[in-house]
């Protein structure tokens, strides 16, 4: 194929979603024209709402070429499709969250059978400085328990700060991340319930906060 394998994985995914709608109808447009509406992150003064993760530097590199509410331009969808570009790394860790690559080329297959040499980080914790340790989403003995190299931690937010994307498992409790990091994924699409937290303006969040339905 001409996207290679990362290009036949990505449309495999994206084949439930087109065998729905169709591909270049009208009602694929609209769904495309209302992701085009969506912020990519709502910031107010007492909390802050992003998809998977909040990393001051990537928002500073976007910002210039959102439109206004923070929504995608056409520009920044072209200039983030390039994955070597800087916009696309900063889309992909406010979407997808803060990746890291393994160390000497070492490898492990996820749950569709695809090999992966990244791994997906709880952020949120700047103590979890080793692989092991970091990771989330793999069982754990399937990294290295060894520091992360040339890592960066993201700073703690400054407020508390609204995620989803980790597809959680609510049978191990609800409780926040950290005390201003609050993810509200519990794998609702899975199965799992679907959760909400009843934010009061509180500086520090609690686990007797989260509502489940």
């Amino acid at each position: 194929a001409r996207h290679g394998d990362k290009g036949q994985k990505n449309r495999q995914q994206h084949d439930a979603f087109l065998s729905e709608v169709g591909e270049d109808t009208a009602e694929h447009k609209w769904w495309i024209d209302w992701i085009m509406e969506l912020p990519l992150w709502i910031e107010e003064p007492e909390f802050r709402v992003v998809h998977a993760c909040w990393n001051a530097t990537c928002v500073e590199a976007l910002s210039p070429h959102l439109r206004t509410g923070e929504r995608l331009s056409v520009e920044l969808v072209e200039l983030a499709s390039r994955k070597d570009s800087d916009m696309y790394k900063a889309v992909e860790t406010l979407l997808k969250g803060e990746e890291v690559a393994l160390p000497d080329g070492q490898s492990f297959h996820d749950k569709d059978g695809h090999e992966r040499q990244e791994i997906r980080t709880q952020w949120w914790d700047a103590k979890l400085i080793t692989y092991r340790q970091a990771c989330i989403g793999l069982s754990p003995e399937t990294v290295p328990d060894i520091a992360i190299v040339g890592r960066e931690p993201i700073p703690e937010p400054d407020r508390p700060t609204f995620i989803g994307h980790y597809w959680l498992s609510h049978r191990e409790g609800m409780a926040p991340r950290s005390r201003r990091v609050a993810c509200v994924d519990y794998s609702a699409g899975k199965g799992g319930p679907l959760v909400a937290y009843r934010f009061d303006g509180e500086t520090e969040l609690t686990a007797d906060k989260f509502i489940a339905a």
